[in-house]
């Protein structure tokens, strides 16, 4: 009777020890990718300082393939002036490839570049009562 319960503990253990072993060969490894990134400003001098590198670092392990949106927001809290003119809320977005991200970051530089000197126009506007 003894023999049997050792018998018995030693295939039940080893057969724990087979499925245990079979799991973990199961296991998936998947990996995760950013796909988006949003910068939201309430100043355009942050937007046209904002650290372009930091944007391609962020997608720097993607594959070339994997589709990102890059995407900036201006909101004007500036209270209301009297002039005609004001450069309100505004966002702009791209969506491409991440082997392309030196062109979209490019054409964001750019954008960002022209809205703050349109800014820069309107503000040296004189403003007649």
């Amino acid at each position: 009777m003894k023999t049997i319960n050792i018998l018995f503990s030693s295939i039940f253990f080893m057969a724990l020890a087979s499925c245990t072993q079979l799991e973990k060969e199961g296991l998936i490894e998947s990996e995760s990718a950013v796909t988006a990134f949003k910068v939201k400003a309430e100043n355009l001098d942050e937007l046209k300082n904002f650290d372009w590198e930091t944007v391609k670092e962020i997608f720097k392990e993607n594959d070339e393939d994997q589709e990102i949106t890059l995407e900036f927001e201006f909101v004007n809290n500036a209270p209301t002036v009297t002039s005609k003119k004001r450069l309100d809320n505004f966002t702009f977005k791209l969506t491409g490839k991440t082997s392309h991200i030196d062109d979209m970051t490019s054409k964001l530089k750019r954008m960002v570049d022209k809205i703050a000197d349109v800014e820069v126009e309107e503000m040296a506007i004189p403003i007649k009562d």
